[in-house]
């Protein structure tokens, strides 16, 4: 009869018949198993067990209880198993990921190691005989490592599980002082054979000899005498290692059906012989020379083994006895308690170790490099630069498995030495320039550091201005800032409508978007109704602003603050001489042979007396049909300014044309193209910086003819955008014989949305306009 079991849980062992007069031999099988084995070791034993690695454990230590022959067979399942590690494949890579957050196996493989060691060390403590096995035919100098490191954990242990078997009734005071029955017996299970060899005796041989050899050159065992101490003992006048010379791999699907049905063949069951293996012994069996083993641990003096791994010369002999079942149900229980417990074996951790002592080495080094010649504070991009050359560094000398945690420290580390008051602002200008502050309250006045020229509304004087962070210091006042300066405030101006409050507290209006967006306007968006594009929470229009600049659809009644435009007249238009151009006193900055007016001929229809149409006329009466209106044309300098943060200006002579003078200042474009098209608000500056200059400034300088020149400016900062306007009254209308400068805002903000430089802004065209003066 046979009783299957799991540790620790031990139960069913106490109901079985003879439990408290049985005395056990206790056998271990530990090691590595191949692919399609089901996890099972040293085949002619492992077919006792039933379950395989179908446990969903990652470690489990499965035992049979062979009743007739008294004996228990113990087989640790691991991760060193290829089945097991392939079934648990994706539970690990899971736990790499998200427990420890890199994605080396050498990491995760720490724990399976030091798992299995502490199996062993369990296995050592509660068995007489222990079976290593091996998937090829030679030996695996990784097991050194674990031998050593459960030496030492067995050394520290050894306390705790003495005091822990003193609950134990009835066990001897040797087996409580030592921790264990005896000094376990180590055998060697090799599963396969060289392929060619004639003699395996001899190969064993060798085998051991080379075994023995390996085990002492490392200090596992010494050749002098036995110690109760010694982690555990190879027998030196017996056979220690077993090499199968069974033909697997073949068909191993085919062996094991055809060992199925032999083994249910009629009479197959009163075949069965311990442990379970139907297939009748031959010369070169397992079981028969495991035997010879489990035959002397019976004996009377139990294991006498003179090679074993003591420390100590001329040692005592190592106690050795055979427990009755119940008592080593009741030990084992309580020393898988004491050894069984999660946690990591420094000794066995050592790629790990060396790639954590080599990141600790090289993090400080990375820090240094971070921290090397850095400014009071500074920028994100200059923190993204630092750190990445930091990690290149870092990258550059450090190794191993724990790589990438060292890496995420690195980077917190970095990322906590810059928001440790190094920070800079960063607040955006109007021109997208951060400020060079060190991060501070919102209410506090920003500084990008930039300094731009600038010109004042008439154009004469340069100045210097200061990157701007809102409009109104953009749009009004610099402008009256410079003004001071200039003739600027002396100077006729044309106002724009603003808002002027009755009452002291008043506010911002609440604008609200309608459920369908803004429709893209054109020149004629005028004739659309804004109240059907914005909704608003009405309040008079004395007590609340608008809150952006105007637009075509702003809600009516609404005002700005302060108008974000400037109309002056400069004077008579005799001040302008197109022959000459704009005199460098008076209008500083142009770049060379482009500071000239583009001469604009208009026809005029007019419903005044002949006689008037007469004295303006440039073309007669010869040719006019008969009842026609009378007509007469005009002649009107225009120009559109453009100006660079560098204090550059110049005009356009179309909407991809600079203007240029020809030698003996002769302009020969006219004014049509500029009048009739849409003209872009940013134009590549022909200076060596290649700036983007914006379109600052338009010129008009009137006739002395009886009609109005009037502007009607429309500007698009985006494709999509509102329709910037200075009024949303008719045209405005300008006085005869004068020289007048319309000066447009410098950055253009809606209620809600600021609208940075974009090449596909523009100004709509019917700019400029002349009517009679009726």
């Amino acid at each position: 009869m046979r009783e299957t079991f799991v540790l620790p849980e031990l139960k069913s062992l106490l109901d079985v018949s003879g439990a408290n007069c049985d005395k056990v031999v206790i056998v271990s099988i530990v090691g590595k198993s191949p692919c399609n084995s089901m996890g099972l070791k040293v085949k002619s034993v492992g077919r006792v067990f039933t379950t395989g690695c179908k446990n969903d454990e990652e470690l489990t230590i499965e035992g049979c209880y062979d009743e007739e022959n008294q004996i228990i067979y113990l087989h640790l399942h691991s991760l060193l198993d290829t089945d097991l590690l392939i079934k648990h494949y994706k539970t690990l890579v899971e736990r790499c990921n998200n427990e420890r957050k890199c994605d080396d196996f050498l990491v995760i493989n720490d724990e399976i190691k030091s798992g299995f060691a502490r199996a062993l060390l369990l296995l050592i403590h509660v068995s007489h005989i222990v079976i290593l096995s091996h998937p090829g035919w030679t030996f695996d100098t990784n097991y050194i490592q674990y031998f050593k490191a459960v030496d030492n954990l067995s050394q520290k242990k050894l306390n705790k599980i003495s005091e822990a078997l003193k609950t134990v009734d009835g066990i001897s005071p040797e087996w409580v002082a030592n921790g264990r029955l005896c000094t376990p017996r180590f055998i060697f299970y090799f599963e396969r054979c060289p392929k060619g060899v004639y003699n395996l005796k001899k190969v064993e041989h060798n085998l051991e000899d080379r075994i023995y050899h390996i085990l002492k050159k490392t200090r596992i065992i010494t050749s002098y005498g036995r110690s109760s101490q010694s982690l555990f003992a190879i027998p030196m006048n017996e056979e220690f290692v077993f090499i199968s010379s069974e033909q697997s791999g073949i068909d191993k699907l085919g062996d094991a059906v055809r060992g199925l049905i032999q083994d249910c063949q009629p009479g197959g069951t009163m075949q069965v012989q311990a442990p379970f293996c139907s297939q009748p012994y031959s010369e070169r069996h397992f079981l028969k020379f495991l035997q010879v083993h489990i035959k002397q641990a019976r004996s009377s003096k139990g294991f006498n083994d003179m090679g074993s791994s003591s420390r100590h010369q001329l040692s005592p002999p190592a106690h050795f006895e055979l427990p009755v079942l119940k008592q080593w149900v009741e030990s084992t229980k309580i020393i898988y308690d004491v050894i069984m417990k999660k946690g990591l074996i420094t000794s066995l951790c050592t790629d790990t170790r060396f790639s954590e002592q080599r990141c600790l080495k090289v993090l400080p080094l990375a820090l240094a490099r971070y921290q090397e010649n850095l400014p009071p504070y500074y920028a994100h991009a200059e923190h993204d630069r630092r750190l990445s050359m930091a990690l290149a560094l870092f990258n550059a000398q450090a190794r191993g498995p724990v790589f990438q945690q060292y890496v995420t420290k690195l980077r917190a580390d970095c990322q906590a030495h810059w928001e440790n008051g190094r920070q800079q602002c960063e607040a955006a200008s109007m021109t997208g320039n951060p400020c060079k502050l060190p991060k501070h309250a919102t209410e506090q006045e920003h500084m990008s550091g930039f300094v731009h020229k600038a010109i004042c509304d008439c154009g004469r004087k340069i100045g210097p201005r200061e990157d701007p962070y809102n409009a109104k210091q953009a749009n009004y006042l610099f402008y009256q800032q410079i003004g001071r300066e200039c003739v600027c405030s002396k100077l006729e101006r044309i106002s724009f409508p603003i808002f002027q409050p009755s009452i002291k507290e008043y506010k911002a209006a609440t604008l609200k978007e309608t459920e369908e967006a803004l429709s893209v306007l054109s020149d004629r968006s005028s004739e659309l109704t804004p109240e059907n594009e914005r909704g608003l929470v009405r309040q008079p229009s004395t007590t609340e602003y608008l809150p952006g600049m105007l637009t075509l659809s702003s809600p009516p009644g609404l005002l700005p603050v302060y108008s974000s435009w400037s109309l002056v007249c400069l004077g008579p238009s005799s001040l302008y001489s197109h022959n000459l151009g704009l005199s460098e006193s008076h209008h500083p900055g142009f770049l060379n042979s482009t500071n000239y007016l583009l001469p604009w001929d208009v026809t005029v229809y007019s419903k005044a007396k002949m006689n008037w149409v007469n004295k303006y006329s440039t073309r007669g009466r010869r040719g006019r049909p008969a009842g026609a209106s009378p007509q007469f044309s005009v002649k009107v300098f225009i120009g559109v300014e453009y100006e660079c943060s560098s204090g550059h200006r110049f005009m356009l002579a179309a909407p991809d044309k600079i203007l240029k003078a020809t030698p003996g200042s002769i302009v020969k474009d006219t004014g049509h193209k500029i009048a009739e098209s849409d003209m872009p608000l940013y134009y590549p500056c022909m200076c060596r910086a290649s700036k983007l200059a914006q379109l600052m400034r338009l010129h008009v300088v009137t006739p002395k003819a009886p009609v109005h020149c009037t502007l009607d400016p429309k500007v698009q900062p985006a494709p999509g955008a509102p329709i910037f306007v200075s009024t949303l009254d008719r045209p405005t209308k300008l006085t005869q014989s004068a020289y007048w400068v319309m000066r447009l805002p410098f950055v253009y903000v809606a209620d809600k949305e600021h609208y940075p430089q974009n090449l596909e802004a523009k100004l709509l065209q019917g700019v400029f306009g002349v009517t009679e003066i009726e």
